[in-house]
């Protein structure tokens, strides 16, 4: 067991904003993990309901809280990770859970790995109506992974501080760690910075519980993740200097305005296989454009991993969504003549 004395600092966000429901439960997980090198910091978004008067009732355990209108969760993160000093950060929402001894098992991979500048582990997504399952990106190929979409749940990662330090944005004079023009996918930007630049350690430890209900993001706005998460692809792509790429996607639909560029370690990019990364990337909107009945741009994707990437296609079980958003993009007189055509 790591000596209590020689445990790092760390630092743990909650943003919140009219979670009085949840938020005290949240609390109570932070502050049970009896890690005696806490910093706990609550960022409220000037609450309408109970949630004050809930952080109050802990406010003796709690290293800093306020509540003063701001635009937003990303605002909130970084607000207060420049009120954080400690070694090791990370954002809790107030909806969401730190299961037990979450901190000192974060503290000790990090102690056992130097090297590593951010850890993620598993998480368990909950909610009343949903069923409880355990979540992690450890089914695929992390190495693509990381830089299509956020792989792993966020609630059980933790990073260095270096990475507040070295890959902020600055903004009038201010560390910006997430970027505020981003609602749903900051976290998604972040991991291309890190990854671009340190080392990752996945570890098969389960960290948190991540809740799922109606008002949640995650429940009620997958679209507008869909389109942040585009956006921060395209970053990538621009700082890769992907001219054939980005015009391949614009040809889909997948804008490109001008974008960031963000810096990287050279040799963290040099065995890139950017074919695969794009095939990934394509590969995973195509379901979640399904479910959301988006056919006549699901025919477009697979049409065009079809003619662009043959070989990938054919490894692919989407041939039935394909068949049936073919089908379904047809007007009523072509899906007559569809059926007619099977029925002779």
């Amino acid at each position: 067991m790591t000596k209590q004395m020689n445990l790092p600092k760390i630092t743990i966000i909650t943003p919140s904003f009219n979670q009085g429901n949840f938020i005290e439960e949240t609390i109570n997980s932070i502050l049970s993990q009896n890690y005696s090198n806490l910093e706990y910091i609550i960022i409220d978004g000037k609450s309408t309901d109970n949630t004050v008067e809930v952080i109050k009732k802990y406010e003796k355990h709690i290293t800093y809280w306020e509540s003063q209108k701001d635009k937003g969760q990303s605002e909130a993160i970084n607000k207060g990770m420049r009120k954080a000093t400690g070694d090791i950060l990370t954002w809790i929402c107030s909806d969401d859970l730190l299961l037990e001894n979450s901190l000192q098992k974060a503290a000790n991979y990090f102690l056992e790995n130097p090297t590593a500048s951010l850890i993620h582990g598993k998480t368990k997504t909950f909610g009343e109506g949903y069923e409880d399952k355990i979540t992690a990106g450890f089914h695929s190929d992390l190495s693509i992974d990381y830089f299509t979409h956020m792989c792993f749940p966020q609630p059980s990662s933790f990073f260095k501080r270096n990475i507040f330090e070295k890959q902020s944005y600055e903004i009038n004079g201010n560390k910006n760690l997430v970027d505020e023009s981003l609602h749903y996918c900051m976290d998604y930007d972040l991991l291309l910075r890190t990854v671009l630049n340190y080392d990752i350690l996945q570890v098969d430890e389960l960290f948190s519980a991540y809740r799922l209900h109606p008002a949640s993001k995650t429940v009620s706005d997958w679209s507008k993740f869909e389109v942040e998460k585009d956006k921060v692809f395209l970053r990538l792509l621009h700082t890769l200097k992907a001219h054939n790429e980005i015009a391949f996607l614009k040809e889909l639909g997948i804008k490109y305005n001008k974008e960031i560029a963000y810096n990287f370690d050279s040799q963290k990019v040099e065995n890139f296989d950017l074919d695969k990364i794009i095939q990934s990337f394509l590969y995973r909107k195509i379901p979640v454009l399904f479910e959301a009945e988006e056919y006549q741009t699901v025919v477009l994707y697979c049409e065009a991993l079809q003619k662009k990437y043959a070989n990938f296609y054919e490894t692919l079980n989407l041939d039935s969504m394909y068949q049936t958003s073919k089908y379904n993009s047809l007007s009523s007189i072509e899906k007559l003549a569809w059926k007619f055509k099977k029925f002779i």
